[in-house]
């Protein structure tokens, strides 16, 4: 009897292909990116590209409505302007970032992204401080353009700027995280700003020596005392430190406590939901 076989059917060996290696993104390189879309974002709200743009047209108002005659008198503006366009558009523009975020819930979702939240919160805050660099950079040129000085010490007027940047986004989560809400940022913010206003223009006038000495305590009159000695200015005219440290000493410690004391008031105040 004849038995038929099922002929053999060969079958090549099946290979498994590699994994595709995962690709590890960097702290570094995650950061860069959220930070590219932060600065985009600046531009398509509103109310942060307005007071980008009109800042440095604002304090530019000043030379030229004024017209200063002489160098003294160019660096008494110079040097609260260089500093109040940091406060106008930095500042406010932190705060209002920031409290507007936290309300529509954008915060809350951000976190559960691959960033910490240290790293959240620095995307977030420097390519607000890039953007006052360069509109101080602006506010230079213009200065350049109708007739005005140069730094004469182009490194305490760059510390002078990056102190001022910081202290301006620092000052602008605190009082973000302080505020209930977006629309009341512009109330919370207004004490600080007037203070900034005042006490910038104080600190480089002929006024009485010992209030000028003690206008170095508040926030952001160190910062212009430091700009106007950047730019030459006579070393009578400029404030009397109170302390004995030094005018730059002085100009630098006062910064930092106000850094110190705006991060203290950020953290205790922080809040990633929109507060109830």
């Amino acid at each position: 009897m004849t038995t038929f076989t099922e002929p053999e059917i060969y079958t090549e060996p099946m290979t498994s292909s590699p994994p595709t290696p995962y690709r590890k993104v960097s702290p570094f390189s995650r950061m860069l990116k959220m930070m590219q879309f932060e600065a985009s974002m600046v531009f398509r709200q509103r109310n942060t590209l307005l007071a980008t743009v009109l800042a440095p047209l604002f304090v530019l108002a000043f030379p030229i409505l004024t017209r200063p005659d002489s160098d003294s008198a160019w660096i008494q503006l110079v040097a609260p302007m260089t500093v109040l366009v940091l406060v106008f558009s930095v500042y406010i523009t932190a705060a209002t970032v920031l409290a507007a975020r936290r309300e529509n819930q954008i915060l809350k979702r951000m976190r559960t992204s691959e960033l910490t939240s240290v790293e959240l919160v620095a995307s977030m805050t420097l390519p607000l401080i890039l953007l006052g660099t360069i509109q101080v950079a602006i506010v230079q040129l213009g200065v350049l353009a109708m007739g005005g000085p140069l730094p004469a010490n182009v490194g305490l007027f760059a510390l002078a700027t990056l102190g001022s940047a910081v202290l301006s986004v620092t000052a602008g989560v605190a009082v973000g995280a302080i505020s209930p809400n977006s629309e009341r940022v512009q109330y919370t913010a207004m004490p600080l700003l007037l203070i900034a206003a005042i006490g910038s223009n104080l600190i480089v006038s002929p006024a009485s020596d010992t209030v000028r000495s003690y206008l170095l305590f508040a926030p952001f009159t160190g910062m212009v005392d430091l700009v106007a000695n950047a730019f030459g200015f006579p070393e009578d005219a400029l404030a009397e430190p109170p302390l004995a440290i030094g005018s730059v000493g002085m100009d630098l410690a006062a910064t930092g406590f106000w850094v110190v004391v705006m991060l203290f008031l950020a953290t205790i105040y922080w809040r990633w939901e929109p507060r109830r």
